[in-house]
């Protein structure tokens, strides 16, 4: 056991302090990988009553996790409440935190970091370190974001050690200990590498409000001498995040800064301004992108949809902020050239489009294909040609929620938001892209949390209409969860290239006893890679896994689990339909074999797309780059899921008892 978290005397140790800090952002759960310079630090992460380790089998995971951590538990932060009575309250909720060691560990959660990084979701990477050097201090940039957070830790060697230079193994033996750092410099908001007690806190504080003011992660080193070093506990009594991140006073920002009267004017301004366009329009609509979930603002574009009676429209990264409802003014998910007919000519023939939280990468809007005039947009920020940076999310929206007046709008295809049909075929045929995704439409129920790793399923998954409450997570931008106040089923749809690439964690899942659904499409390869190049080539080929027996194999505890195989439509109909399956009491594997040169017509339109411009252009190469980095990221992140929805319902539980 290591020594109380708390001294005498005020005092309390600095890796304590830290740990207080995430205690008090609601962090429950740290994710990581044990290394010989963060191995003190854990003592005290293990024996802090409010903490949760979770060793996870790789770094890179653990990054993915903790990625997936933010991203759930600010999502059910949308809401109060249990099951269908819950009201969206907004506010930012998502914070996490994943421990590395120095050099080998934190090089190889990087990619998780950076993907985190590209789609702003804030997390602190806190890195075990042999010790403390001269640094120059971080350059910080407020961006204004307002998100989950992650905050990334890695243990560094001695302070002694990095001054003496000393040939030390973890690194790279050229006496550079700062070489790591400043890979850390292009992937996070803001950096801190601690060197003494003195100023300590200050940053340690400070990049845990950088982390959420970007919505980006930040990174800190801690030293293993000054784990134990004391520090003055009366800190701790000041938040470090200001009240103003979840305040209803609509004259301050969520970074805690009061709007002065000349930001009002221009709030009243631009409010005027879109008010005259709105009255001119015959046909508006509203889109709803990924930083208005980032932003913890769905309940106000809630309110503005609820206000104006429109019909609303989301983006692949903005799909689930609001409920998928045809009945509220759900109209279909819009990704340019790749939606669907009916929902394109719908969302492109309205005369006005206010895009809440534009996030428009090359995934979320079919190649840049999204059919928007400038005269047309209303980003908020921006309105048609004019931009307006002093703008925020918090002071528009309630003020055009009582400006904007109703709208009768013209009627949508009433097949959107519900489920395509089923084609017909015979029962004994393979399963085909086509029947595969409606038929989930029905197998949903509400609260779900779906994830779909970034390849196949994502674009299959796009049209799938999401019942009410569920989360939908998708790692659209870079290609990746988080803690639930209640028990909610979690599917995982996912490619057998893609589970290859992350299966370690499976261990870790069964280790907690967690109650996955994962559906796995098995068709032999990278599906999308051969839709957008070298369909017949070996690269795009993988090995041949004996899948049926991954949960054997990985359960040494003999937790109770369930494996299917669907070969036909008829056997996926057959388990779809067993209350069983449907109870998702125990982890669950579902193999789906399907023919390995079939892909959703989604991916098809993507293809065609990519081709049209010119295959293997710099979109291209950005494309299947992107393809290349994400590919099983959304596997890893569910142990998190079940980790918050499985661990915090038991404690609930528990507490209820008591």
């Amino acid at each position: 056991m290591a020594s109380p978290q708390k001294l005498d005397k005020g005092k309390i140790y600095l890796g304590s302090y830290l740990l207080e800090r995430l205690a008090q952002l609601d962090v429950r759960t740290i994710q990581g990988v044990p290394g010989d310079f963060n191995l003190a630090f854990l003592d005290l992460v293990e024996d802090h009553e409010q903490l949760e380790w979770i060793g996870c089998c790789n770094e890179l995971n653990s990054a993915y996790a903790a990625d997936g951590y933010a991203r759930v538990k600010q999502s059910q932060a949308s809401y109060s409440g249990k099951g269908t009575s819950r009201k969206t309250t907004g506010g930012v909720k998502g914070f996490a935190a994943v421990i590395t060691t120095f050099g080998v560990g934190e090089l190889s959660a990087m990619n998780g970091i950076a993907g985190a990084y590209s789609e702003r979701v804030p997390l602190l990477h806190i890195v075990g370190q042999f010790g403390s050097h001269e640094a120059n201090p971080a350059t910080i940039t407020d961006l204004g974001a307002h998100t989950p957070t992650i905050l990334v830790i890695a243990g560094v060697p001695s302070t002694k050690a990095q001054k003496e230079k000393f040939l030390l193994h973890h690194t790279l033996g050229d006496g550079r200990y700062n070489a790591f750092e400043r890979a850390a410099e292009s992937i996070t908001a803001a950096q801190a590498f601690l060197q003494t007690t003195d100023g300590a806190c200050d940053e340690i504080d400070r990049v845990i409000r950088v982390a959420f003011e970007t919505a980006r992660p930040t990174y800190l080193t801690l030293p293993t001498d000054l784990v134990f070093s004391p520090v003055d506990a009366s800190r701790l009594e000041t938040p470090v995040i200001p009240d103003g991140f979840s305040t209803k006073d609509k004259t301050m920002l969520p970074s805690g800064e009061k709007i002065d009267d000349s930001k009002m004017k221009v709030v009243d301004f631009v409010t005027k301004e879109i008010t005259r366009l709105w009255d001119a329009a015959k046909n508006p609509t509203i889109l709803i992108d990924a930083c208005a979930i980032r932003y913890g603002v769905t309940h106000l574009v809630r309110d503005l949809v609820e206000a104006t009676q429109v019909k609303y429209y989301t983006t692949p990264m903005g799909k689930s902020a609001l409920d998928e409802d045809p009945s509220k003014g759900f109209a279909g998910v819009y990704v340019g050239e790749i939606t669907c007919e009916s929902v394109k000519e719908a969302f492109e023939k309205t005369d006005l489009k206010i895009f809440v939280g534009a996030l428009q990468s090359d995934f979320n809007s079919g190649e840049f294909s999204q059919v928007i005039g400038e005269e047309e947009k209303i980003e908020l920020v921006s309105v048609q040609y004019a931009n307006y940076p002093t703008v925020s999310f918090h002071t528009i929206l309630p003020a055009l929620a009582k400006s904007l007046k109703p709208k009768k709008v013209e009627e949508t295809d009433a097949s959107a938001g519900q489920a395509f049909k089923i084609p017909d075929s015979p029962a004994d045929e393979m399963v085909t892209q086509a029947a595969f995704w409606p038929m989930w439409g029905k197998f949903l129920q509400e609260n779900d949390i779906i994830l779909t790793e970034t390849g196949t399923s994502s674009f299959g998954f796009l049209d799938v209409p999401l019942p009410k409450g569920a989360t939908y997570i998708s790692q659209t931008l870079y290609g990746s969860i988080g803690e639930a106040g209640f028990p909610r089923r979690t599917l995982l749809f996912i490619g057998d290239g893609s589970l290859q690439l992350t299966v370690q964690d499976i261990s870790t899942m069964l280790r907690h006893d967690l109650k996955p659904i994962i559906i796995l499409l098995d068709n032999d390869g990278y599906v999308i890679e051969r839709k957008i190049h070298g369909e017949d080539r070996v690269y795009n080929d993988i090995a041949t896994w004996k899948w049926q027996e991954m949960l054997s194999f990985f359960n040494g505890n003999n937790i109770p689990t369930r494996s299917y195989l669907a070969q036909t439509r008829g056997e996926l109909e057959s388990i779809l339909a067993d209350d069983q399956f449907a109870k998702a009491d125990v982890f669950q594997l579902l193999q789906v074999k399907m023919d390995r040169q079939d892909a959703p017509a989604a991916l098809l339109r993507q293809a065609k797309l990519s081709e049209k411009l010119n295959t293997m252009s710099p979109i291209s190469d950005t494309f299947l780059t992107s393809l290349s980095n994400t590919l099983g990221i959304v596997a890893v992140l569910l142990i998190v899921v079940f980790q918050f929805v499985e661990v915090n319902a038991k404690r609930e539980n528990e507490r209820e008892r008591k």
